[in-house]
């Protein structure tokens, strides 16, 4: 009744986006959007992963985020004196993700590389936002969702960072920044930005 988009979109970043200091460990960033049909997502994604989260820990209360997950600590701290019950998670883990019906837009900035390249480079967390809209709003036109309302899920990175990706994201919505030789009409799909605040120990 809403004119609701089938989808919903899930962002997460990895490394951070400052050109000063870049870490050598890491020197790039990287966005991502997640995005699936709501109807997969309700009846398929999140079924797998609760029973996968049951069978492992007896609850579906464990985020599984990737630096806990890569250092066995927190809730993944079972992993680590267990090589059987890490190869069996891993082993469940990788299916869940091969066989989730999502498709991921993702754009990897270098750093070095874009330091070089422009005099004054564009801050990567900017760029790389633009370049997932882009690739979103082509799908959703491809997938007859003109006019549609679809929500884009982003975990709160501070006040500050939530103010700025407001504005960044505002100003693609509105057509006010481009970059390179596109110039693509983002008023076709109504974009809302939602926030969401989680709470973990790593």
């Amino acid at each position: 009744m809403r004119n609701f988009s089938d989808y919903i979109v899930y962002v997460d970043e990895s490394g951070d986006h400052n050109l000063v200091n870049v870490n050598p460990n890491f020197p790039v960033f990287c966005l991502s959007f997640c995005v699936v049909r709501k109807n997969e997502y309700i009846n398929k994604v999140v079924p797998s992963f609760q029973k996968f989260k049951f069978d492992f820990w007896g609850h579906d209360a464990v985020i599984l985020h990737e630096h806990e997950i890569r250092k066995n600590s927190g809730s993944f701290a079972i992993l680590r004196t267990n090589p059987k019950l890490r190869d069996r998670f891993y082993a469940r883990l990788n299916i869940l993700m091969q066989d989730a019906p999502i498709s991921v837009f993702a754009s990897v900035i270098k750093k070095h590389e874009h330091i070089k390249k422009y005099r004054e480079p564009m801050n990567p967390y900017s760029i790389a936002l633009l370049f997932c809209m882009e690739r979103l709003l082509k799908f959703l036109m491809d997938n007859g969702d003109v006019g549609k309302r679809i929500f884009l899920m982003f975990e709160s990175r501070g006040k500050k960072e939530d103010q700025e990706l407001e504005i960044e994201f505002r100003r693609i919505c509105d057509n006010q920044y481009t970059w390179g030789y596109r110039a693509m009409d983002f008023t076709q799909i109504q974009f809302i930005l939602v926030i969401i605040f989680y709470k973990w120990h790593a």
